[in-house]
């Protein structure tokens, strides 16, 4: 028996702000689109799609 891969998405939007107080949510979703975790960040969007990484990596997507 094969397991299907899981695939999963992360998505980043500015809700408000700009540069360094810059204001993101991020969610990560599941292949069928449902929320799995979602959460706020502040700074550059950089730092916010990491957040968002490292909470995906500890679901253990």
């Amino acid at each position: 028996m094969t397991e299907k891969p899981k695939n999963s998405d992360i998505r980043i939007r500015r809700t408000g702000g700009a540069g360094l107080n810059a204001q993101w949510q991020w969610e990560v979703l599941d292949a069928e689109g449902n929320v799995l975790k979602k959460g706020t960040a502040l700074g550059e969007e950089h730092k916010a799609f990491a957040t968002a990484r490292k909470a995906k990596e500890k679901l253990g997507l």
